[in-house]
C-alpha cells in the first residue's frame, strides 16, 4: 500500500509538470486520481497506521456506552446502520474517504488553479494524517478548506453552517469559530511582521509551560485540564516543537511572507491562508502544555497548506523550477511522515 501510494504521489507530480498541457483531459485525470486515493483510503490494511484498530473496535462494538465519550454520536450512528449490513471496518472507512477528499478535491479547485500541484502537496501529507490515520478528521478539514473562500468573501453566515456541519464529525471543530473573525484584506508590512512573530510567541508559551487550560472559561478549563492530566499520567505523547515537519512548514511560512508583495496577485486568498497556517503553527508549540489539542487544532488549521504551500511556485523562474520546488517540499514531508515519523507502517 506504501509503495502504491508513492507511486500516486509521483504520478501526481508529473501532472503538475504537465497540467496547463492537459486543458481536456484536466479534469478526468483529477477525478480519477481522486477516486484512486479515496479507494485506497477505504481499503487500508487494519494496521498500517496507528488509528485503524481502534477505528475497527470502534466500529463494531458501536454500542458500549464507553464509546459514547470517547467519539461523536455520528460515528456511533453511521457505523449502526453499516452493522445491520455487514461487519467490514472498510466501509466505515470509504464513508469517511469519500466525503472528506470530495470536498477537498472541490475547495482545491475553487482556492487556486495548480490543482496537481495542490494534490501532490496534500498526498504527501495531509492524505495520510487524515484519510489514512484520523478518520473522524477527514471531514472537518475538508470542510475547513471549503471555508475559506466564503470567509474570504464576507459570507460569515455561510462558513457557519460549513463548521456547524463539521462538528457534527469532529468534537475538535468546534476550534474553527474563532477563524470567522479573519479577514482577507491585503496584509502591509506591519501586519506581516505581527503575523511572523506569532510562531515566536508560540515558543514563549511553551518555554513559559502556560496553557489555555489556566485561563478559567467555565467547562472548557475543566475539560483541558482533564486533557492535561492525563497527559501526566502518559497517556498522551509529548509535543516535540523542534520535529522535522514542523521546522519545514515554519521555514516555508516565513518564506511565502518574505515574498507576500510576488505571490499576492497570483493568489487572492493569501492574507487569509497566511492567517489560517501562522495560527496552526502557533498552536502547536503555543498549545504543547495540552498534546492532544495542540495536535488536534494545528492539524485542522494546517489543511490550508495544500493550497498555501503551491503558491512557492510564484516566487521561482522558470516556471517548471517553481514547480520543482513545490514538489521537492511535497517529497520532502512524504519522505519524513512516512520513514522518519513513521506515521505508516511497513508490516
Amino acid at each position: 500500500m506504501i509503495y502504491l501510494l508513492t507511486i500516486i504521489l509521483l504520478i501526481t507530480c508529473i501532472l503538475a509538470f504537465i497540467e496547463e498541457r492537459l486543458p481536456e483531459y484536466k479534469w478526468y485525470l483529477y477525478i480519477l486520481l481522486g477516486g484512486i486515493l479515496i479507494t485506497m483510503a477505504a481499503l487500508k490494511p487494519i494496521g498500517i497506521d496507528n488509528d485503524s484498530d481502534t477505528y475497527e473496535i470502534y466500529f463494531l462494538h458501536w454500542d458500549d456506552p464507553v464509546f459514547s465519550v470517547l467519539v461523536e454520536p455520528s460515528f456511533l450512528f453511521i457505523s449502526q446502520l453499516l452493522n445491520h449490513i455487514t461487519h467490514n471496518v472498510h466501509w466505515i472507512f470509504l464513508f469517511y474517504a469519500s466525503i472528506g477528499l470530495t470536498l477537498k478535491l472541490q475547495a482545491i479547485k475553487k482556492l487556486t488553479p495548480l490543482v496537481f500541484l495542490a494534490m501532490a502537496v496534500y498526498v504527501s501529507n495531509y492524505f495520510i494524517l487524515h484519510e489514512f490515520t484520523q478518520l473522524r478528521a477527514s471531514i472537518a478539514s475538508g470542510i475547513l478548506l471549503l471555508s475559506v473562500k466564503p470567509i474570504a468573501e464576507g459570507r460569515r453566515k455561510r462558513a457557519t453552517l460549513y463548521m456547524l456541519v463539521a462538528m457534527v464529525f469532529h468534537y475538535s471543530s468546534a476550534a474553527l469559530f474563532p477563524l470567522l473573525l479573519l479577514n482577507n484584506k491585503e496584509m502591509n508590512l506591519q501586519q506581516r511582521i505581527v503575523w511572523a512573530l506569532v510562531i515566536p510567541f508560540g515558543y514563549v508559551l511553551w518555554i513559559t509551560g502556560i496553557s489555555i487550560g489556566d485561563i478559567p472559561i467555565p467547562y472548557i478549563s475543566d475539560k483541558l485540564n482533564t486533557y492535561k492530566e492525563l497527559q501526566e499520567e502518559g497517556l498522551f505523547d509529548a509535543v516535540n516543537v523542534f520535529n522535522l515537519v514542523y521546522l519545514v512548514k515554519i521555514l516555508i511560512y516565513y518564506f511565502i511572507l518574505y515574498f507576500y508583495d510576488t505571490i499576492s496577485g497570483n493568489n487572492k486568498y493569501l492574507p487569509l491562508l497566511l492567517k489560517m497556517e501562522g495560527l496552526s503553527l502557533f498552536c502547536f508549540s503555543g498549545l504543547s502544555a495540552i498534546p492532544i489539542l495542540a495536535f488536534r487544532v494545528s492539524e485542522l488549521y494546517g489543511i490550508v497548506e495544500v493550497v498555501l504551500f503551491t503558491c512557492v511556485f510564484y516566487t521561482v523562474n522558470p516556471k517548471w523550477l517553481g514547480k520543482l520546488t513545490v514538489i521537492t517540499i511535497a517529497l520532502a514531508l512524504f519522505a519524513i511522515n512516512v520513514f522518519y515519523n513513521n506515521i505508516l507502517h511497513f508490516s
